[in-house]
């Protein structure tokens, strides 16, 4: 998979800003995630991340996320709609399966956040886990990369300690159909494919 690490990605002022932040209680094996979204016209959505600070992460991070989009996948920067800055804790036990990310995401990045020592995002070769490498995780070290359909297969599991917490910060598209045009993709099918309900679609991957 053709990716970046940037270690310390934030400033230390929002690095803190984020590692502090009172988010609901996590259990053992759940996900909670906490969405926080900004347009390129400067429109809003919070839920945990004040209006102020997720205007100054956009301001901060934007113009390095869409050049490492250029970097990594040319043809897609100028499909940019919005930036997520998700924040997701996951409970100590907690594993999502392999996966690829969903067609509208252009750039998928993740910054490690807390605790101090966890397990990163763990890449593959193919769905079925083969030749599994970690990134490994580090506070404030940013993973990113852009999806394709083939080779951009990957998990991330807790330690059995501590929850695991992160930012999720993806520049997205609501231009699916393009987005799938760059990728060489059926749109029809990929629609029908992302609309299947998650668990069902996790049993039935294999063949489809």
């Amino acid at each position: 998979m053709h990716h970046r690490i940037i270690d310390n990605f934030l400033s230390d002022d929002l690095f803190d800003y984020l590692c502090t932040l009172k988010l609901n209680k996590v259990e053992n094996n759940q996900i909670f995630n906490h969405h926080n979204k900004i347009s390129k016209d400067g429109s809003t959505e919070t839920s945990c991340i004040s209006v102020e600070k997720l205007k100054k992460l956009n301001l901060e991070c934007h113009d390095k996320t869409i050049n490492l989009l250029k970097e990594l996948s040319p043809e897609k920067a100028r499909l940019y709609d919005y930036s997520d800055f998700n924040i997701i804790e996951t409970g100590k036990d907690y594993s999502f399966p392999i996966h690829r990310d969903h067609i509208n995401k252009l750039l998928s990045g993740v910054i490690y956040l807390y605790p101090e020592k966890n397990l990163g995002t763990i890449l593959y070769d193919n769905k079925n886990g083969d030749n599994p490498v970690e990134i490994d995780w580090k506070q404030n070290r940013g993973f990113f990369f852009s999806r394709n359909e083939s080779s951009t297969w990957h998990s991330y599991k807790g330690n059995g300690k501590q929850n695991r917490i992160v930012l999720v910060y993806n520049l997205m598209t609501n231009n699916t159909e393009l987005a799938c045009k760059i990728e060489g993709l059926n749109y029809n099918f990929v629609k029908i494919r992302e609309a299947v309900n998650p668990y069902l679609y996790r049993f039935f991957k294999k063949y489809i």
